[in-house]
């Protein structure tokens, strides 16, 4: 007996909530992509041709070895969210949420949450969003976005990160040599300078974590 199966084209057709769900499995088989990527319990899976299990495992899979862009837009159950705007602009609140949440994927729908929410106003190419009211909001609904538009956005921050990352040193080794030539630099200052960049490449390096599909699938 044949049963109806859909076979996501591309990252965009797995949700956030899926892979949060599949990063849980500690040793996950064949068998727990099909379940979770698939949406089929154990009984539909008995139905599966044995040459398929293969095939849309790996198929699956080599989903996470696309490149992903960072989308600005994306709709969900009838509403467009919109990236912030300005990131200049970021409050307080919204970026102390969106760090704390963005390094755990078991958080990751409370850091949507906080980087898109409803468009309210569109103008000559360009947008307005709700205001922020905390994660709670839209938390959950997050759950159910593209699994791709995430990635993209992780993208996003690793970029992001690691521009900052190739700016910041140099500015310090230009505020330090400065200092040096004033003769006020002290060894602490040079310390608190590699703690620095130190600090930023671990950043990095998480993010880069982030995007990377965290399994080898045999």
């Amino acid at each position: 007996m044949n049963i109806e199966i859909n076979i996501p084209d591309n990252l965009n057709e797995i949700t956030l909530g899926q892979y949060q769900e599949f990063l849980k499995i500690e040793e996950p088989t064949e068998e727990d992509i099909l379940k979770v990527f698939l949406n089929l319990d154990l009984k539909g899976i008995g139905k599966v041709k044995a040459a398929d299990v293969d095939k849309y495992a790996a198929h699956i899979t080599s989903l996470f070895e696309q490149e992903q862009r960072h989308s600005l837009k994306f709709n969900l159950k009838g509403v467009e969210y919109g990236f912030l705007p300005n990131l200049d602009d970021i409050t307080y609140g919204e970026n102390k949420d969106v760090t704390a949440y963005l390094n755990d994927w078991q958080s990751m729908h409370k850091a949507m949450a906080v980087l898109y929410r409803p468009i309210t106003q569109k103008l000559s190419g360009k947008y307005l969003i709700e205001n922020y009211e905390g994660s709670h909001k839209y938390g959950e609904t997050m759950k159910s976005m593209p699994l791709g538009i995430v990635m993209g956005a992780m993208v996003f921050f690793y970029n992001l990160t690691n521009e900052l990352l190739k700016a910041i040193p140099n500015y310090l080794e230009k505020e330090a040599m400065k200092e040096q030539m004033k003769g006020q630099i002290s060894e602490q200052n040079g310390e608190a300078i590699k703690k620095y960049t130190h600090l930023l490449k671990e950043t990095l390096g998480d993010l880069a974590k982030l995007q990377t599909y965290p399994y080898t699938l045999a």
